[in-house]
């Protein structure tokens, strides 16, 4: 997703260059019909409906409709677009052609001009193949041995440009962890990983990033975090890695920010157990009698007992409540359920089908 939005971001800058040449109207559409370019800037990420009708008329990889010629091309990604230009004469026709081979033109030049952190985006997201990349990193003089791992940072409600701009004073580029922009939304940071550095140090850093863009910026932000792996070339699987933290943490520990993946090794497994079977089991508890018990401070109270380890004075201590008041809650669950929370085996269950609900809900939104 990253090095088509680069991709399409290239192709706008070429259009801009040529429209201040000559005066022609000009789009690139995706196949499903989005305007990804355009010599106006207005209707880029609008749809072209005409891109539905294209299987009727489509002759040679190019057609026309509504008084307009659209041509085929493939970027050197092998994704496919339409090059739209208003008009149906064979002069616009040879306009389109020259257009398309100026795009593959530049976009061939500034493939081979990929800076760095281009081309470790490029990696984690599989574009280029691993012969490239080891050339990639032969020619940037990066140190492939030393271990690193992927912190993927996504925002709410503001460009991933914004807080790039916020992380580079926090890790600038002499240094050797590496910012990289994934999409509109989503920065990535290939961070160099010493000795010394275990899984607190990972997840407190994640707490820490996630501290400065909430002071810098005010929005809020999300962070996954991949596998240390052994050596650079193992990021592309940390990047993954990443990703799926931050999806899965999401459901299962929504008042949660900072997600990395080891620490995930129940919630991963219960994000795989089909949605069919796992209602299955969780309709046994989580049924009409219960709902009506589970309300949001018995939820809290729940949530808290099992965060202290079934420890009822420590419990009742953080949510200011008498030490009875918490039993008589925690009866008023075994009453109704069948299950003693503060029995290992009965906590363990009521918290995976919990977990099981919670999953079948957010899926359901």
């Amino acid at each position: 997703m990253g090095e088509n939005m680069q991709v399409e971001k290239r192709m706008q800058k070429l259009l801009n260059k040529i429209t201040d040449s000559i005066q022609v109207e000009a789009d690139i559409v995706s196949l499903d019909g989005i305007i990804v370019a355009s010599s106006d800037s207005t209707r880029i990420g609008k749809q072209d409906s005409s891109i539905q009708a294209r299987s009727a008329v489509e002759e040679n990889n190019r057609f026309t409709y509504a008084e307009r010629t659209y041509i085929k091309f493939n970027t050197n990604l092998n994704r496919t677009y339409y090059l739209s230009m208003a008009g149906t004469s064979k002069t616009i026709g040879n306009y389109c052609i020259l257009i398309i081979s100026l795009i593959e033109l530049y976009l061939k030049s500034t493939t081979q001009r990929m800076d760095r952190e281009d081309t470790l985006c490029a990696a984690m997201l599989g574009h280029i193949s691993d012969l490239e990349f080891q050339e990639a990193v032969r020619t940037y003089k990066i140190d492939a041995a030393t271990p690193r791992c992927v912190f993927v940072i996504r925002t709410e409600g503001m460009e991933a440009a914004e807080i790039h701009k916020v992380m580079i004073n926090v890790f600038p580029k002499e240094m050797e962890d590496f910012l990289v922009l994934i999409d509109s939304q989503t920065v990535g940071l290939v961070k160099t990983v010493v000795d010394e550095i275990d899984e607190s140090d990972l997840i407190q850093l994640g707490s820490a990033i996630e501290d400065t863009i909430l002071n810098e910026t005010s929005v809020k932000s999300y962070i996954g975090i991949g596998q240390v792996k052994s050596n650079i070339y193992g990021i592309r699987e940390s990047y993954k890695e990443a990703i799926k933290a931050m999806d899965v943490g999401r459901t299962y520990e929504p008042n949660n920010r900072v997600f990395y993946y080891d620490t995930l090794l129940l919630e991963r497994f219960l994000s795989e157990v089909p949605m069919n079977i796992s209602e299955k089991y969780y309709k046994h508890i989580f049924h009409g009698e219960i709902n009506k018990v589970l309300n949001d401070e018995m939820i809290a109270t729940i949530e808290k007992f099992f965060e202290n380890n079934l420890n009822l004075s420590e419990t009742s201590r953080q949510l200011y409540i008498h030490r009875n008041t918490l039993v008589y809650r925690l009866d008023k669950i075994q009453k109704t359920l069948g299950l003693d929370l503060r029995n290992f085996h009965d906590a363990v269950t009521f918290k995976i089908m919990m977990m099981l609900e919670r999953q079948n809900r957010e899926c359901s939104d």
